[in-house]
């Protein structure tokens, strides 16, 4: 998993210096990619440039590779042949700096398929968006795919965002095919910049227009989304910080814990290597079962102030009522009655019934508690 961010040179004409302080302040958060886009860019707009060829050196220097969005008019523009790799190569890699080019329109099979098999491990990025025949077809033609990667589109105009379903088969398909995926999340201030005049966010997911960079990323990686990249400039201190401390090994879930938990069910609540989802899947309720074998013995008294029905999104622990399954952990999935033997601990938000859709048999998971 790498997590980049999106500069746009073109915006920052006359800020060298605010560009050469963010770079290294990506650096230092860890942040490997930095997407940008070459598209209108005019051969005679010397500044833009040399902004540009500097961005990507310094990039370079600091280790963040740098993938350029481009488009049939940038061929045209600066006079290039698709189908001669050295020529392409010398432009882009070698003069430009960029580590890789993602197609934004479509492409031509046989120079691309040729630009892959380059020795250098520049990245060919093909529209993950539909994949199919354009992955098909590269792949017929010799591409290589340790060269090749799948970006998805952002989206400005609300309501035009991917849907879920649709991502996940394109994903799954792309991903069978040994080929990596990267998708985009967007920030939710008002001063975040995308590359275009209307901006209003640029997620990939119509679902995460007006979610936290927080649970946007912790979605895309439950899906599966091998690269995500914050698709807006520039990140602020707190969102540095804020990515730099996720942790993606796992699916997080952020938990609002009920007050006056004993010990016990914190202890579980807490431990961060215990839950796996059961195997044989139940209707109702997701089981993580190993905790109550860890925490064998432990006393959990039963609650006395329960509701009579617990809802999707609530987290349970079973008390000592249940006798040998105490301990046990179990999320709900649909609408039970309180049968007296669980108490309830804590809430997830509605949003966060997206990540438990995306729970697999025996896959790992914990929470994040989120103060009260």
């Amino acid at each position: 998993m790498a997590i980049g961010v999106s500069i746009y040179p073109h915006l920052l004409i006359g800020k060298e210096k605010e560009l050469e302080q963010y770079l290294v302040k990506c650096a230092n958060g860890g942040i490997q990619i930095i997407f940008t886009t070459m598209i209108n860019f005019k051969k005679d707009n010397l500044e833009l440039i040399t902004l540009f060829k500097k961005m990507t050196n310094r990039a370079k220097k600091l280790g963040i590779m740098v993938y350029g969005d481009i488009n049939g008019e940038v061929y045209q523009e600066f006079g290039l042949d698709k189908n001669n790799r050295e020529q392409l190569m010398r432009f882009f890699k070698d003069e430009l700096g960029l580590t890789g080019l993602r197609f934004d329109d479509g492409i031509d099979g046989v120079g691309i398929a040729k630009l892959s098999n380059n020795p250098d491990q520049f990245k060919i990025i093909l529209n993950a968006a539909s994949p199919s025949l354009e992955l098909e077809y590269l792949i017929s033609l010799g591409a290589n795919k340790d060269n090749l990667l799948s970006c998805w589109n952002f989206y400005p105009q609300r309501y035009t965002g991917a849907g879920v379903d649709y991502f996940l088969d394109n994903l799954d398909y792309i991903k069978n095919n040994g080929v990596k995926v990267q998708a985009f999340v967007a920030l939710q201030r008002d001063d975040a910049q995308g590359p275009w005049i209307h901006n209003d966010k640029l997620p990939t997911l119509e679902l995460h227009r007006d979610e936290s960079l927080n649970f946007q990323i912790r979605h895309l990686n439950a899906l599966g989304v091998d690269d995500i990249i914050v698709s807006t400039q520039f990140l602020n201190d707190e969102e540095f910080k804020e990515l730099k401390n996720l942790n993606l090994t796992k699916v997080y879930f952020n938990l609002l814990p009920n007050q006056n938990l004993t010990l016990a069910e914190l202890e579980i609540l807490n431990d961060h290597t215990v839950h796996f989802v059961r195997p044989d899947l139940a209707e109702f309720v997701i089981r993580s079962t190993f905790s109550r074998l860890k925490y064998q013995g432990v006393n959990i008294i039963a609650q006395n102030e329960q509701p009579q029905y617990f809802e999707p999104g609530d987290v349970l622990i079973l008390n000592d009522k249940a006798q040998n399954y105490t301990g046990e952990l179990q999320i709900v999935l649909k609408q039970i009655k309180n049968d007296g033997i669980r108490n309830l601990v804590g809430k997830l938000s509605p949003v966060e019934g997206y990540l438990i859709e995306t729970l697999e048999p025996n896959q790992e998971f914990a929470f994040n508690l989120l103060d009260n």
